[in-house]
């Protein structure tokens, strides 16, 4: 039996579960998001990957219609979205910067990180910066073997 199959047998981890638990920096897609989920709810809870998916999804649609609807959205410990408006404003074209061109006001959606989340991040990025810098591939240091 290979180790990875006896560590999915001892933590119940699926093979796509193995792989969101162990990656390291990536993009994180709602299917990640689903899957970590389900992760940290086992065993307490008994959800299917598409019932949290759908979980997942409808709360983010819930947060979307709030912010289309003009609210402002405060998630405790995490942070608040919030609607801005930007400014008209004059830009040039890239390809004639003779030429101005008018750019509308619009909505955008602003984030700001809670305390909670500052702190964590303010602890990663210092664990980043003390950690020696992993070996570049075919650099010196790399074993090839």
């Amino acid at each position: 039996v290979g180790v990875r199959l006896l560590v999915q047998q001892i933590t119940g981890l699926t093979h796509r579960e193995m792989n969101v638990a162990n990656r390291k920096k990536s993009t994180v897609t709602k299917r990640d998001l689903a899957t970590r989920v389900r992760i940290a709810l086992r065993p307490d809870v008994k959800l299917h990957q598409a019932q949290v998916a759908d979980v997942i999804t409808h709360t983010l649609d819930a947060i979307r219609d709030a912010l289309v609807n003009g609210d402002t959205v405060e998630l405790r410990n995490f942070g608040v979205f919030k609607i801005e408006i930007r400014k008209e404003r004059i830009g040039r074209n890239p390809k004639d910067p003779s030429v101005d061109i008018r750019i509308p006001a619009r909505k955008v959606v602003k984030f700001r990180s809670g305390k909670e989340m500052k702190s964590q991040l303010d602890a990663a990025a210092s664990a980043e910066a003390e950690a020696p810098p992993a070996p570049e591939p075919g650099g010196a240091g790399f074993d090839s073997e």
